[in-house]
């Protein structure tokens, strides 16, 4: 019985990349659990909460919508993790306030950005002038 669940899971349908890419993330979060738990306590809340928030593919919207906006022929996208990453640096930098936990949830946003999506590093773009 359990080797039949064990054929059934999604692992078996994945491919090379889409396993080590799953290994890596599993990793990263294990080794931060290590040297902290509310860290990596943190870091997987905020990942899940991102996945659950936000477009579940490059392009489609998420229950949030993405912040855009224009200037001339310009189209400014701020994804989720440069948000989080902004936040995380001015709450660090300026000692608002000490929380391993909230620095983990921010952590997560922005690993759930970066490894998700194909568009990560795309801030700026071009408008189509139709």
């Amino acid at each position: 019985m359990f080797l039949k669940n064990l054929r059934t899971l999604s692992i078996w349908k994945m491919n090379k990349k889409q396993i080590s890419l799953t290994i890596s993330k599993t990793s990263l979060a294990i080794t931060l659990a290590l040297i902290s738990l509310q860290l990596g306590l943190g870091i997987i809340l905020g990942y899940f909460t991102a996945r659950f928030l936000a477009g579940k593919k490059t392009g489609q919207p998420g229950v949030i919508k993405s912040l855009t906006f224009r200037i001339s022929d310009y189209r400014i996208h701020l994804h989720h993790w440069l948000l989080s990453s902004v936040v995380l640096v001015f709450v660090f930098f300026f000692n608002l306030f000490y929380s391993q936990f909230f620095y983990g949830l921010l952590g997560g946003c922005i690993i759930h950005g970066v490894f998700n999506y194909s568009d990560w590093k795309k801030i700026l773009s071009r408008t189509q002038n139709d």
